[in-house]
């Protein structure tokens, strides 16, 4: 928990002396003192800076029954629910994401490359999943940026993350996504605009997503997203495994993450605003004293991954399947003090 302290203003309360004086025939003169009460002021509520949200997309081009239909539709649900704006289809973004995803088929150990892609690059020290080398088979350009202006789109901003649908299509390839703690980062950015994917037939079923702007799209300054959102059923259990390890102490090899984290949940306020946690806690409904829990803030991320306008709680342990919680959450953001109450449900 962290603590905060209001401030409390002073008013200097005023008392006025009047004099009364005679006529010319010598009377006397009284002094009375006369209180005045200081007005009640009231607070002036916080102006609202309207969001530009794109609000409406088209259609998607990709085959109805594809992994990347699947996948693009997923997230933009996910945007839609958080009341995050929705990502365009972007050609370009997609012959950039099949690029990189050629690349990574090729390189990577696992399938008979060179390069293993859960290391870190020592010049940027993101994880090789993300980084090109030049002297490697396929390559177009070391980070997503140039991956994407090799291509010609024209985005001054591009992200980048990768996942794996094991055969099981594009919502359980998002899934695995939107259940971490950094990756959710990146699909709940609030500037994105564009979206390009494209899904290896690898046993892995490798899928390489990204995202970009040409010119930012933006939530009103008063804005709070949460996920799970309010009434949402059907969630996972546990978090789902990512590099970078978000929990150094929980390992990623055995079954810590499945027995020793639960689901996350996380709210978010507009980007760039501080968030400020007062309180934070997950209870199974019905239950008297709320789960033991992590709180993750820009503040203690061990990787320095998180920004400093979301905060995360993950459960020290598995959540029941089938199970109501409900999720309180006070603290305060620029605009003032921020409370929030809300409920999701997990699935089997």
């Amino acid at each position: 928990m962290i603590n905060f302290k209001t401030s409390v203003s002073a008013v200097a309360a005023a008392v006025f002396l009047a004099a009364c004086g005679g006529g010319s025939g010598g009377g006397t003169a009284s002094i009375s003192p006369v209180s005045t009460v200081p007005p009640v002021s009231t607070p002036t509520p916080p102006v609202v800076t309207p969001g530009n949200l794109q609000t409406s997309v088209p259609a998607l081009t990709y085959t109805s029954t594809s992994a990347e239909f699947a996948f693009v539709t997923a997230f933009n649900n996910f945007r839609q629910q958080m009341g995050l704006g929705l990502v365009a289809q972007n050609p370009l973004l997609d012959k950039s994401a099949q690029n990189h995803l050629d690349y990574v088929l090729v390189n990577d150990v696992r399938k008979g490359g060179t390069v293993d892609m859960s290391l870190f690059d020592p010049n940027t020290g993101r994880p090789m999943f993300h980084i090109e080398q030049t002297d490697k088979p396929n390559f177009t350009g070391v980070q997503e940026i140039d991956r994407a202006k090799a291509v010609g789109y024209p985005g001054a901003y591009v992200g980048e993350e990768g996942a794996f649908g094991g055969g099981k299509g594009g919502v359980v390839a998002f899934d695995s996504l939107s259940g971490t703690i950094y990756h959710r980062v990146g699909l709940m950015l609030q500037s994105v605009r564009d979206v390009g994917i494209a899904v290896g037939t690898d046993a892995s079923q490798t899928f390489t997503l990204e995202i970009g702007w040409q010119s930012p799209q933006s939530n009103a300054s008063d804005f709070v997203g949460v996920y799970p959102v309010d009434g949402q059923t059907g969630l996972g259990l546990f978090t789902r495994v990512e590099t970078p390890n978000p929990f150094p102490d929980l390992s990623t090899a055995n079954a810590d993450f499945p027995t020793k984290t639960g689901y996350p949940v996380s709210i978010v306020v507009k980007e760039s605003t501080p968030l400020e946690v007062s309180t934070f806690t997950i209870t199974e409904q019905g239950a008297a004293a709320p789960l033991e829990a992590r709180l993750m803030t820009s503040a203690n991320d061990p990787n320095r991954y998180l920004p400093g306008n979301v905060a995360f709680l993950v459960a020290k342990g598995t959540l029941k399947p089938n199970t109501t919680y409900v999720v309180s959450f006070s603290g305060r953001t620029n605009n003032g003090a921020l409370t929030k109450t809300w409920k999701f449900t997990t699935g089997t």
